[in-house]
């Protein structure tokens, strides 16, 4: 089934860029701007993003305002309103514009319920989150609510993908915001870079995350696009990896002989994570690769080359 021209959300962010390059080593047409472009969070700027877009066929929404660490927990009114909006409008931008584009918007897995112990696609709405997620994660929940409400009413044909944390290139690399993998990767390779004596991770170890290289995930994503109609769906190796064995893995990736110091007052969310990737292998027939090492020494070496330029580099301005 080909695909038609596929307008990107947030393509120029992490995953956006390496989406990007997915679909164009693919020769899939595509369109993607940047939030300076266009913000998504004012209706009229969102509104213009759409009606000055023409044929377009596929809508991968990757858009919102997001950041890891201690950010969700100093930001929640600002996470709830701004990402609130930024769906809202582009569920709108979809309905009004392009009706009969297929729509597959990205999760997260932070929106399952804290306490299920697998995490299935029939789960996903049904139970509490994570307090220190609650507003982010509510507001995915909230896209995904839209998507179902908008398939019901107007008859569209979205999706809803939720794929396990990624690492990989253009990731975030800084303490206050990266996700665990990309915080690793920065520390250790400074470490080696400045000669640093040890590198602290937060949390005994012993907490366990599911880890996708973004590469594989751009693979799975372009993979769903002519398969899924009306789905919600996991990405990811289905397999746990714990915080200490990541460690252990970038810091010899790094080349670091440092000593390794885990703090355990510091924050470190949910226990336990893994989704359930049972429809992506069965139904889809994509399995992700639950090697780690491979992408991981890409990642430690991409960031190493540009260790000079990005070393200080903030998610965001302020």
């Amino acid at each position: 089934m080909a695909v038609h021209r596929v307008l990107i959300t947030g393509g120029t962010g992490f995953v956006g860029k390496h989406l990007q390059e997915g679909l164009k080593e693919r020769g899939i047409d595509y369109d993607a701007f940047s939030s300076k472009e266009y913000d998504l969070a004012v209706k009229e700027q969102a509104e213009a993003a759409f009606a000055e877009r023409k044929g377009i066929g596929v809508i991968l929404h990757l858009a919102s305002f997001q950041a890891a660490a201690e950010f969700p927990a100093k930001h929640p009114a600002e996470q709830f309103l701004r990402n609130s909006l930024i769906h809202l409008h582009v569920l709108e931008g979809w309905r009004r514009f392009f009706p009969r584009a297929k729509l597959i918007a990205i999760g997260t897995s932070c929106a399952y319920p804290s306490d299920a112990v697998t995490l299935t696609e029939e789960k996903f709405l049904d139970g509490e989150i994570h307090g220190s997620v609650y507003s982010y994660a509510f507001t995915k929940r909230l896209l995904y609510t839209g998507i179902l409400a908008y398939n019901d009413q107007y008859g569209t044909n979205g999706s809803y993908v939720v794929p396990a944390t990624m690492y990989g290139e253009y990731d975030d690399f800084h303490v206050e915001t990266a996700h665990v993998s990309g915080a690793l990767i920065g520390k250790f390779v400074r470490a080696v870079r400045e000669g640093l004596p040890e590198v602290e991770i937060w949390g005994d170890g012993t907490q366990v995350r599911e880890f996708m290289y973004v590469k594989d995930f751009v693979d799975a994503l372009i993979h769903l696009i002519p398969l899924c109609d009306r789905d919600l769906i996991n990405v990811g190796p289905g397999k746990g990896t714990s915080i200490k064995d990541l460690a252990g893995l970038i810091s010899e990736k790094a080349g670091f002989k440092g000593k390794l110091v885990f703090n355990k007052e510091r924050y470190v969310g949910i226990k336990e994570k893994v989704m359930d990737v049972h429809k992506l292998a069965g139904k889809y027939g994509f399995v992700v690769n639950p090697d780690l090492a491979p992408g991981v020494e890409r990642t430690v070496k991409w960031y190493a080359q540009n260790y000079d330029r990005l070393r200080d580099k903030r998610k965001f301005a302020s």
